[in-house]
């Protein structure tokens, strides 16, 4: 990279994402690195009584998340907020698995590894509701996280990395049989999703067993590549149900997938030798050189090279902490 490209990168705000965030509904915050669960640093707006614009019905609910970082095997899990507050969250669903196909580019939003899935909303009325996305790094917690492991656990317990997002809130409009959401009483989640797999594949093929909600080990599966639905699942949870999110998802991949949609049956062998091609990061620069003269520097021309060389020095220390923050 040329001193002139350091200098136009310096001039521009270094974008920055989190590994994993909700798509839509719309994410609250876009904030990186969201590692304080559930949901970092909350904007006001999220207990505003006026805060919630759009508006769901219970029953099946298409969402989209995205990945902008993978992480082997780390899987996923969806609840629903109380009412006006992110406490007392309710588990929609657990045990997403993780698709091990693809490797996005960081600073490549087009990149990010999306993914399709069709929950169900309980019949409840709530004004200011939330979905939770949490994301434990099973990546890096050695052979706990292996089938035979004993994996770790999350909220608030031995997962020591786990990535979070919450959504805009919005307004849930249960029929006559509806509960308040401040009075309804959170089912077991497999109460709800009988039919969602018992096991996933972990470690070299093998399978890892999902039975017990929050205890997480490496869980991958196969997602499909044109629409980015669990292809390994029943079909209520590929159904695009309408409504907020239906119909929004545009079937292009931008990071070449191990395996076809169809091959449900040769899952373990297909995510045991798949392929690690990866997407470029971010795009190359011309390397044209310049060959026009340079008039002489003027004293607002040494200002402006000053402030630029310090950009520079900023940028650097960004990156630095940038890197560290993707270790852990």
């Amino acid at each position: 990279m040329t001193l002139l490209q350091l200098l136009l990168l310096a001039a521009v705000p270094l974008p920055v994402h989190s590994h994993s965030r909700w798509e839509c509904p719309a994410p609250r915050s876009s904030s990186t690195g969201i590692k304080n669960g559930p949901c970092g640093s909350q904007p006001l707006s999220f207990y505003q009584s006026d805060a919630a614009t759009d508006e769901i019905k219970p029953g099946p609910l298409r969402i989209i998340f995205e990945e902008s970082i993978h992480h082997t095997g780390s899987p996923f899990r969806i609840s629903l907020s109380n009412d006006g507050t992110d406490d007392d969250a309710c588990v929609l669903l657990d045990h997403i698995p993780h698709n091990d196909c693809c490797r996005p580019g960081f600073f490549d939003e087009s990149s990010y590894t999306k993914y399709v899935v069709t929950i169900e909303i309980p019949n409840v009325k709530c004004e200011r509701c939330s979905l939770h996305l949490s994301n434990p790094m099973t990546d890096k917690i050695g052979s706990d996280g292996s089938p035979s492991g004993i994996g770790c656990t999350d909220p608030d317990g031995s997962c020591f990395s786990v990535y979070y997002s919450c959504t805009e809130p919005f307004r849930i409009v249960g029929d006559e049989n509806a509960v308040q959401r401040n009075e309804y009483s959170c089912p077991d989640w497999r109460s709800v999703n009988e039919d969602w797999p018992l096991v996933w594949v972990g470690d070299n093929g093998e399978d890892v067993d999902v039975t017990t909600s929050g205890v997480y080990r490496r869980e991958s599966s196969i997602w499909s590549e044109d629409d980015f639905t669990l292809t390994t699942v029943p079909n209520q949870y590929r159904q695009d149900a309408g409504g907020l999110c239906g119909e929004q998802v545009t079937a292009t991949i931008t990071s070449p997938t191990t395996t076809s949609a169809e091959t449900t049956a040769t899952t373990a062998s297909s995510l045991t030798n798949g392929t690690t091609t990866t997407t470029p990061t971010a795009k190359e620069g011309n390397n044209e050189s310049n060959e026009s003269k340079t008039p002489p520097p003027t004293s607002a021309g040494i200002v402006v090279a000053s402030s630029l060389i310090l950009r520079i020095m900023i940028l650097a220390g960004a990156i630095t902490f940038g890197l560290q923050s993707l270790i852990i």
